[in-house]
């Protein structure tokens, strides 16, 4: 099953934190002893937060392994040249150590304290895509864009978000390398998101780079606008990148989610 990428026309729940003024708030970080209230309480204001080191750096390689090497060998590019591979679902047998990045229970935690805000008549959360982020050496800085678009009028009458995205880093995520960067408080919906590129002129000074060690993990609203950095190094770097969904019941859009 896959789902739709663009969602609208649904009613929003009430009690949803304000965001920041857009790009006002610093790109925050927390430590691996975070519980999912917090993480989720800067999710809710911020669009995205960034959890350093939060597995070990082979924990993470060792799943970059399986799927280099398994059933997603010879997929189909997607979404732009560095998004190299992509495929569902997960085979718990051959990917162990993936399920365990896509299953983590902070992760889903976070994800179901965000459903119980954002996602009006669905029934639970659950892993959508996996890829693989592979940037070329010397690629461009990539345009800033969201993974959803909603065209309706500001403010945005549906759940405020469909799901969660994490960007795992499989390598050290830094500025020189092509680190995706983020424009905190994007997200609202108080501002238009009807393009899948970036409504707002002033958005690209704004972004922050999401800069961390192997290992970490950056969680963000799939309307949070982001975009790779420059890659300005002569190696690639790599992140693994999980999509999360709020379905209904039976496993597909709540009544009433549009497309």
């Amino acid at each position: 099953m896959q789902l739709p990428v663009l969602l609208c026309a649904c009613i929003r729940r009430a009690n949803v934190p304000a965001p920041p003024a857009l790009g006002a708030a610093p790109l925050r970080r927390l430590d691996p002893s975070a519980t999912a209230r917090q993480v989720a309480d800067v999710l809710k204001t911020d669009g995205a937060v960034v959890l350093e080191r939060y597995r070990s750096s082979e924990a993470v390689a060792a799943a970059l392994q399986e799927l280099e090497a398994g059933r997603m060998e010879g997929s189909s590019v997607r979404m732009g040249a560095s998004t190299q591979l992509w495929k569902w679902p997960l085979d718990a047998e051959k990917e162990p150590n993936t399920k365990a990045l896509e299953s983590d229970k902070l992760i889903m935690d976070v994800a179901e304290e965000l459903r119980q805000v954002h996602g009006l008549g669905s029934d639970s959360c659950i892993g959508n895509e996996v890829r693989l982020l592979i940037l070329a050496p010397g690629t461009p800085a990539g345009d800033l864009h969201r993974d959803v678009v909603d065209t309706t009028d500001v403010p945005l009458e549906r759940p405020l978000q469909w799901g969660l995205n994490a960007i795992w880093a499989a390598d050290d995520f830094t500025e020189e390398n092509g680190a995706t960067r983020f424009v905190v408080g994007s997200h609202s919906g108080q501002l238009p998101q009807g393009s899948w590129k970036g409504d707002h002129l002033e958005a690209e000074p704004l972004a922050q780079v999401a800069s961390m060690p192997a290992g970490s993990v950056v969680l963000y609203y799939a309307s949070t606008l982001h975009g790779s950095s420059e890659s300005r190094v002569e190696t690639s770097r790599t992140g693994i990148n999980f999509n999360y969904a709020f379905v209904d019941a039976a496993g597909g859009r709540p009544h009433g989610w549009g497309w």
